[in-house]
């Protein structure tokens, strides 16, 4: 009798030990998932950014080109990311001169290079203890439309997506794992892509696929909401 009490208390004590561990993993899962991030939509606004007519094959010098970072405003990444803090932007340059350019004429030109050809964001996000995450567009070419599409259907590379241009007139994915989107827009040639720590809410699988497929979309269909 005493033995089958025991067995009984013994029981007992494991179906309690089993339902805190439960009720600890399902605590534990729903704070998860507040602290997850949400991913907004695009919410392009302000003026439209402008670029010359070219016509013919004509291609903008580099030191022409507009300041990259007119093409994403604060308020416009807080519509992609809500909660988001700390945001910073600052401009870089590019040197636009292909290898086949400089094998012709190996001399410094100011047109072969843009002081503000690419815009790197730093932020915030809700979870981060500092900001880790990055956001980066950079202008890879402004040229005669036709000239612009020949080149991307002959010479870029990547991957097509099932998310389509987003107001873009194409884009391809360059790389598998932490890809950049490549598209192009008018007379715009431009790439953007980034990086971050946070797990967005809602999705199971890994933040960088995540950032690819879901997030980068949104910049893309805001950047080419810019070009008129």
């Amino acid at each position: 009798m005493r033995k089958n009490r025991a067995t009984v208390l013994t029981l007992a004590g494991i179906l309690l030990i089993s339902n805190v561990v439960l009720l600890t993993i399902l605590v534990s899962t729903n704070m998860l998932s507040e602290g997850d991030v949400a991913i907004g939509k695009a919410a392009p606004r302000g003026a439209p950014v402008n670029f010359p007519v070219l016509k013919g094959g004509a291609i903008l010098p580099a030191n022409q080109w507009p300041d990259a970072c007119s093409f994403v405003d604060q308020e416009e990444i807080k519509a992609i990311f809500p909660g988001v803090k700390n945001i910073e932007q600052e401009s870089r340059p590019i040197n636009a001169l292909s290898i086949k350019e400089f094998a012709a004429d190996s001399s410094w030109k100011e047109s072969d290079r843009s002081e503000s050809g690419q815009c790197l964001y730093s932020m915030r996000l809700p979870g981060e203890t500092y900001s880790a995450t990055q956001f980066w567009f950079r202008i890879e070419a402004v040229a005669d439309p036709k000239l612009i599409a020949g080149y991307v259907d002959r010479a870029a590379l990547g991957t097509n997506t099932n998310q389509g241009a987003r107001g873009a007139d194409h884009c391809v994915i360059t790389g598998n794992h932490e890809g950049s989107w490549n598209c192009r827009k008018g007379p715009l040639l431009f790439t953007v892509g980034g990086q971050t720590t946070v797990t967005f809410k809602g999705t199971p699988a890994p933040a960088p696929f995540v950032w690819r497929d879901d997030v980068l979309p949104e910049f893309v269909r805001t950047i080419a909401a810019k070009i008129k």
